[in-house]
């Protein structure tokens, strides 16, 4: 069931429905506010549709980079799996026949 939490997120406050619990939502907030912060420093840029846009880059980035890194970590178990499988298999079949 959703829930409504509350948070800031540079200097807006927004209404935000969510099937998570509200520390969850919090450390979310915070990390676009830390994004947010980091992007503005680097950038000195005073429009908060550039720092919006440059904050929603480099977290769609690092989320990329993330599904990435999962796929083909994702990739090298199954293959793993298969070989361990394969290898039980002739075990198996070793066994069968000395049996």
């Amino acid at each position: 069931m959703k829930k409504t939490f509350q948070v800031e997120i540079y200097n807006q406050k927004f209404s935000v429905k969510s099937d998570t619990d509200e520390k969850h939502v919090q450390k979310v907030a915070d990390l676009v506010n830390q994004t947010i912060f980091d992007i503005k420093q680097k950038t000195n840029s005073v429009s908060s549709l550039n720092v919006a846009l440059l904050t929603a880059l480099n977290l769609a980035d690092e989320y990329y980079k993330l599904k990435l890194k999962h796929q083909e970590k994702t990739r090298k178990v199954k293959k793993e799996i298969k070989e361990s499988v394969e290898l039980i298999d002739q075990c198996l079949d070793f066994v069968s026949a000395i049996s």
